[in-house]
């Protein structure tokens, strides 16, 4: 596996974060809060003029790079589209599903689904597929862009198992930007504010937090990576996708409750930057399933396939 980035897909970060930042960074979720309309007025014509969109992750290895590293850009500012939902849909069958949304049970509400006029939804447990059916908008506190739905089953017209894999991947690499984000944020106060005379990041307490925060994301930057190596080499196992998930779950716990402790109060605030990302990240977190039901997705994906890991567990005997 290699560790290095094609460089034209380095160079299409680079771009795609210097346009978000423009558009004023985290600011960005902010604004799309108060006024979702300017999520198609302002942030898809973005999206558009930066090509993210038309890009095929299935592509060659330059071309689907650039789409994980323009996601983990995107999600550096939790950029208030949903861009993992339309990207998992393969380019030929994007004229006729524009979407795809994940789910492991019912579903009365979905993040952005009212931007969707022809969404489906898969099923982590059944690969069932539904269609989407937008309601009325129903955002909430940490849910913010969510809309009403109704799931009705339909025959797929996309290849499920393979663009569940892929939305999984997408998934972390969008959150694995936002993670870096808040570490960021976390490492600047801690050096910039001082308490007793020296900045508070030479406390040993703030010093550990900030070592397990960094550590976490490194170590899903990594894994996001490795899966979509796997992906690419038709070699990705449900096990090995579940697995991701599950650290990038437990990822975003560490990282966003060490800058909130880090930041002390500050970072409880709405107007603070990591409060907005936390609150932006919960419905990728709590959508299809959370830390619990993810593990138990595992644990049963491991049971029937086993995992070929540093350490290979067999199948179950069945």
């Amino acid at each position: 596996m290699r560790r290095d980035w094609p460089a034209t897909a380095v160079d299409y970060q680079s771009t795609v974060t210097k346009a978000l930042l423009g558009l004023g960074g985290v600011d960005l979720a902010r604004s799309c809060e108060a006024d979702p309309g300017r999520r198609a007025g302002v942030v898809r014509p973005a999206l558009d003029q930066l090509g993210l969109l038309d890009l095929d992750p299935w592509g060659d290895e330059e071309e689907s790079a650039a789409v994980v590293l323009g996601v983990r850009a995107a999600g550096a500012v939790v950029l208030p589209w949903p861009v993992v939902h339309t990207l998992a849909v393969p380019p030929d069958s994007r004229p006729v599903v524009d979407g795809l949304f994940l789910t492991a049970g019912p579903a009365a509400r979905l993040d952005h689904a009212d931007l969707f006029t022809s969404a489906v939804a898969a099923s982590l447990v059944t690969d069932t597929v539904f269609r989407v059916s937008p309601g009325s908008p129903r955002p909430a506190p940490l849910d913010p862009f969510a809309s009403s739905v109704t799931l009705d089953h339909v025959a797929a017209s996309i290849d499920v198992r393979s663009s569940t894999a892929m939305h999984l991947v997408l998934d972390a690499f969008w959150v694995t930007g936002a993670l870096s984000t808040a570490a960021s944020l976390a490492v600047s106060h801690a050096r910039d504010r001082e308490q007793f005379g020296r900045p508070i990041g030479k406390f040993g307490e703030i010093r550990w937090r900030l070592a397990d925060t960094l550590v976490a994301v490194d170590g899903l930057a990594e894994l996001a990576l490795h899966a979509w190596w796997l992906l690419r080499h038709d070699a990705a196992g449900t096990a090995d996708l579940l697995a991701l998930r599950l650290q990038m779950l437990e990822s975003a716990e560490v990282v966003l409750s060490n800058a909130h402790q880090i930041l002390g109060a500050m970072g409880l605030c709405d107007e603070h930057d990591v409060s907005v990302i936390d609150r932006h990240l919960q419905p990728v977190l709590h959508r299809p399933s959370g830390l619990l039901a993810t593990t138990d997705l595992l644990a049963q994906a491991v049971a029937a396939d086993g995992f070929a890991a540093t350490y290979p567990v067999p199948a179950l005997d069945t």
